[in-house]
């Protein structure tokens, strides 16, 4: 019997000693997603604050029956990160994360492009203003913003400052810092975008010349550059697949200067309330 089986053992009769079990397991749940998903830093301690209200379940259900508790805990964190998987794609269906805003009919975009002249008003639905009285809230709804730093201008800086507590300058600064701590990555799908082009068109070329070719031994050097075309065009579009297309919870964490758990959780909460506000706003004006 493993020393972390003993905890648990102890746990479910006493109640004590969560902590301790709480410290040992968490590294194996934080990086548990990078089995699966390597590039995707995100990922991770979206994962973890999707699996910890679960945690106090597993500890209750797990029984001795000769295996160790650490076998369990794997069989578990593979069902549930599946689950997570099939949530997070049909949350990313219905959830853009980029900040819509709808300033309503017969609204004329200002002249200036000065955040000082711009107006300092947005119309949003009453439950999401409502759900932005809270500080924490607005500190969430800032990292929800800066997910999306290149859709901060300064004609609506002054408005969104307003929204998350922060000054116009300091939300253009935020912007153009995690701009630039992206850039990179940007850089880097351009390219891998062109590379893809450039393999699916020469991709096409050689199968309309294998349709015409007769030639047998022609044939196969065509199907053999083909092959390797084909290679080169899936290397791509995996590699593309793996390229951040918003700056991630570590860059917003070191640009605001506060742990990236924080980020994960408040990123991942505020999502879920405000997807259910939105949702509700939408059936009772249906």
């Amino acid at each position: 019997m493993t020393a972390l089986t003993r905890k648990v053992l102890r746990y479910q009769t006493t109640h004590d000693g969560f902590r301790e079990i709480l410290e040992e397991v968490s590294p194996s749940i934080y990086d548990f997603p990078r089995r699966k998903l390597p590039r995707d830093e995100d990922a991770t301690g979206d994962f973890y604050v999707y699996f910890y209200p679960r945690l106090l379940r597993l500890l209750a259900r797990f029984r001795d029956q000769g295996k160790p508790f650490e076998a369990y805990l794997y069989s578990v964190l593979t069902y549930q990160f599946k689950s997570f998987l099939c949530a997070r794609r049909q949350a990313e269906k219905r959830w853009n994360v980029t900040l819509r805003l709808d300033p309503g009919e017969g609204y004329t975009a200002p002249e200036s492009s000065s955040f000082e002249d711009a107006d300092s008003t947005l119309l949003l639905p009453a439950g999401v203003q409502h759900l932005l009285d809270s500080k924490v809230n607005k500190r969430n709804f800032l990292l929800l913003l800066l997910k999306q730093p290149s859709a901060i201008d300064a004609s609506d800086a002054a408005p969104l400052a307003e929204l998350t507590g922060r000054s116009p300058r300091q939300l253009l600064q935020l912007a153009e810092s995690l701009e630039d701590a992206h850039e990179p990555s940007r850089r880097r799908l351009e390219t891998l975008r062109s590379r893809r082009n450039m393999a699916h068109a020469h991709a096409r070329l050689l199968e309309a010349d294998l349709n015409i070719e007769t030639d047998p031994q022609r044939r196969a050097a065509l199907s053999k550059d083909l092959f390797r075309t084909q290679s080169r065009l899936r290397k791509a579009i995996l590699r593309m697949s793996r390229v951040a297309i918003a700056p991630t919870n570590k860059q917003i964490a070191s640009a605001l200067g506060i742990p990236k758990g924080t980020v994960d959780s408040g990123l991942f909460w505020f999502k879920k309330k405000l997807t259910h506000v939105l949702t509700s706003s939408k059936l009772e004006s249906a």
